[in-house]
């Protein structure tokens, strides 16, 4: 519930301890809060609030949670059953997932002090993931997000909007510029500028400003 928070709140924040190596574990947790551009995004008289750690956890601690604990490539299916992987269930699971995401109530609070009060609140809805959740529902090994560079290139030389195939344009966490509500809405607005020119994207912006839909 975003009653009583201030009209002025911030959309992006980044929460670390500058006194600590940024890779370390948990030290860096971006912030995101897209209602503040969209109201239209959560029901009326509330905000959405994302939070994640930097590519600062290790995916060994999630390990024994798994059926093949080598972690072969294989996602979200036991590659000795063919069934659906069931690490949530398992003793100790919940323990931990709470444990990780004590760093996010944590950094969430030098944005919204009291915000695991307002969590509790009627109709709040709060969701935590994991690298296994995102190993199983998105696909991905490792329960990675972002980009992957290529072999001897840095973060600066990912793929862009084009591709090998006619008329098929990249865009989301893969794409340059990477990771990130900021990063994966940037990507699309460079491929929807690929297949328009510079003029028409403008006008169009200028209309939906007029329509109170982009400020």
């Amino acid at each position: 519930p975003k009653d009583g928070i201030p009209e002025d709140l911030e959309c992006h924040h980044s929460v670390l301890n500058l006194e600590q190596d940024v890779r370390d574990e948990q030290n860096m947790v971006i912030i995101s809060i897209p209602t503040v551009f969209d109201p239209s995004l959560a029901p009326e008289g509330y905000h959405i609030v994302h939070a994640y750690t930097a590519a600062s956890d290790s995916f060994g601690d999630w390990l024994p949670f798994l059926d093949d604990q080598k972690e072969t490539g294989k996602v979200g299916v036991s590659p000795n059953s063919g069934t659906a992987v069931t690490y949530s269930k398992r003793e100790g699971y919940e323990k931990l997932k709470q444990e990780k995401a004590e760093a996010l109530w944590r950094a969430v609070e030098k944005v919204i002090p009291d915000v695991r009060q307002r969590a509790e609140q009627k109709d709040s809805l709060v969701l935590i993931g994991t690298p296994l959740t995102h190993r199983r529902y998105n696909q991905r090994f490792r329960g990675t997000y972002g980009p992957g560079p290529a072999p001897g290139k840095d973060v600066w030389e990912l793929y862009g909007a084009t591709t090998p195939i006619q008329g098929l344009l990249a865009c989301g966490d893969t794409s340059f510029p990477g990771i990130g509500l900021p990063g994966v809405a940037a990507s699309g607005t460079i491929a929807a500028n690929t297949l328009v020119p510079v003029g028409k994207q403008l006008k169009l912006m200028k209309e939906l400003q007029d329509m109170g839909a982009l400020q």
